[in-house]
């Protein structure tokens, strides 16, 4: 994660969109998903996947419902959350270091 926001940074990019699953959801179906993410979000409750990424300076933007429809660990929930460059600099253009076509991606299907 951490080449990552070192990529955001030296391109000069505002930040970083992403999905995360709640992966501890199944442990309070008594509560909404919207309490849940509240609870997480203010410290009261620990999601193995979300909290890390909050304390990596992560913030969320909206719940999304059927991101992994059939994952009985997060009911079926995810959020989308938002990371934001400290350092960016808005005057600045973003400066591009990979140009188009200079890496090839070789893919495999998953299975024979």
């Amino acid at each position: 994660m951490q080449a990552r926001f070192d990529v955001l940074k030296q391109l000069n990019l505002r930040g970083m969109v992403a999905g995360s699953a709640i992966i501890d959801y199944h442990t309070a179906p008594h509560l909404s998903v919207e309490q849940y993410v509240r609870e997480v979000v203010a410290g009261v409750r620990f999601d193995t996947n979300l909290s890390k990424q909050l304390h990596k300076g992560f913030r969320i933007h909206n719940i999304i419902p059927n991101y992994l429809p059939d994952d009985p660990m997060t009911l079926g929930y995810g959020v989308t959350i938002v990371w934001r460059n400290p350092d960016y600099q808005p005057e600045k253009r973003p400066q591009a270091v990979i140009q188009p076509g200079q890496y090839r991606f070789n893919l495999r299907p998953s299975h024979p």
